[in-house]
């Protein structure tokens, strides 16, 4: 009969990999709802929406960059208490694996790339179609700020997130867990 760890291990597992999916779900969702409206927008020659193809994209690159903040964060956990001195040392492999010059690990930082290749193709279009519409300009202005954004700040979460070091995270909240009384006491006013 398996033992609590080793139900909680594989109950971790599962979470990480639903949280990989959910990541990827994400991202496809977002990136082929912004490519279905550029294509409307550009059938169209409106600026006007080329906005929404920003928020696609961004809500696609957010999604999935939550779901990988998820799965890092179960898989420290897991490398920080499942992993010390068990015979299942996936993630502690892996990281030594992700550790040598030969590996590549480019996933994250290609999926930016193309999510603000994805906001500079609708910045471009909405300026191009920007001329012949009403309130064009206006409309380019506002999807240039939105994109202009989306890139300052996917850049900057994605270099938070490559800084941070999850298994630290997890060291300092290590200490002896301890049950909560089921007392309470009543505030006074």
């Amino acid at each position: 009969m398996p033992t609590l760890e080793e139900h909680e291990y594989l109950a971790l597992m599962k979470r990480g990999q639903e949280a990989e999916r959910g990541a990827n779900l994400a991202w496809t969702a977002g990136a082929l709802t912004a490519a279905v409206v550029l294509s409307w927008a550009i059938s169209a020659r409106s600026p006007g929406l080329m906005i929404p193809v920003v928020f696609a994209i961004a809500t696609g690159f957010y999604g999935m960059l939550r779901g990988r903040q998820q799965a890092r964060a179960v898989a420290s956990y897991v490398v920080e208490f499942h992993e010390s001195s068990k015979s299942s040392q996936w993630f502690s492999r892996l990281g030594r694996l992700q550790a040598q010059p030969a590996h590549r690990a480019i996933g994250d930082w290609v999926t930016l790339c193309l999510a603000n290749a994805g906001v500079v193709l609708a910045l471009v279009l909405s300026w191009v179609y920007a001329g012949p519409a009403v309130r064009g300009d206006l409309m380019a202005g506002i999807t240039t700020g939105c994109g202009l954004l989306f890139a300052f700040h996917s850049i900057s979460e994605m270099i938070h997130m490559e800084q941070t070091d999850w298994s630290a995270m997890w060291r300092s909240v290590s200490g002896e867990l301890k049950e909560a009384s089921g007392t309470r006491k009543a505030a006074s006013w």
